[in-house]
């Protein structure tokens, strides 16, 4: 968690990650799943990840999206909070409607639609993309997540780990994330925000000594406010 925060550390670890590919191979296991519908250019991918620190245009085929949607649909919720169930997303957001303590972020607990999440996370196009972005892959972690109908404010969503505020993440020495959307969303229904080309750009004190949740206003000190995005 603290030496993750330094571009330094990252590139030593890429390379140790791509030596260790070039030794032993690629330890997981990779699915030829034809989930996309088009050909992707990891260069120009890759381009945008190191300047930009994002890429938008990662889609999923109709096809995978419809069974993601429709299994998603069929799984049980469980509250990230307190393991609270509930057995569809109607039922979820009606009790948020009528609770002053309402329940966020579940996660999906259906088997057939973990299993083929995780198809989706050794496809062979997403792994080669990602390889060539890290230097080799050690291990994926999966998450499928449903936020509901919540007004929850702020200070509630983060008393109850969700973090709304602008942060950053540091889950390893290196890695990187891959979203999906299972529905269309805008800048008021879930979109996520951030701040482009902030990775490369951490002044040491202000942002990577100490906590790395920072106040939006003081943010806009250090970077250009069109670049928040």
């Amino acid at each position: 968690f603290i030496f993750g925060r330094f571009k330094i550390i990252r590139l030593l670890y890429k390379k140790y990650n791509f030596i260790k590919k070039k030794i032993f191979g690629r330890q997981i296991e990779t699915l030829n799943n034809n989930y996309f519908d088009f050909n992707l250019d990891n260069q120009m991918i890759l381009i945008n990840l190191k300047k930009e620190g994002f890429y938008e245009g990662l889609r999923l085929n109709n096809n995978v999206l419809n069974d993601l949607i429709n299994l998603a649909n069929k799984s049980e919720l469980v509250s990230q909070r307190s393991k609270k169930k509930f057995a569809s997303f109607e039922e979820a957001n009606n009790f948020d409607k009528k609770n002053d303590k309402p329940y966020c972020l579940f996660n999906l607990a259906n088997p057939d639609l973990i299993k083929l999440v995780d198809k989706i996370s050794r496809d062979k196009i997403l792994l080669d993309l990602v390889e060539s972005y890290l230097g080799n892959i050690n291990k994926i972690d999966t998450r499928i997540q449903w936020s509901s109908v919540c007004e929850a404010s702020d200070e509630w969503r983060e008393a109850n780990n969700q973090t709304v505020t602008f942060h950053y993440d540091v889950h390893d020495l290196n890695f990187v994330y891959i979203f999906f959307y299972l529905t269309d969303c805008d800048r008021n229904s879930g979109a996520h925000q951030l701040i482009r080309g902030s990775h490369l750009n951490k002044k040491f004190f202000k942002h990577l000594i100490g906590s790395v949740k920072q106040e939006e206003e003081k943010l806009e000190q250090d970077y250009n406010k069109n670049d928040f995005i």
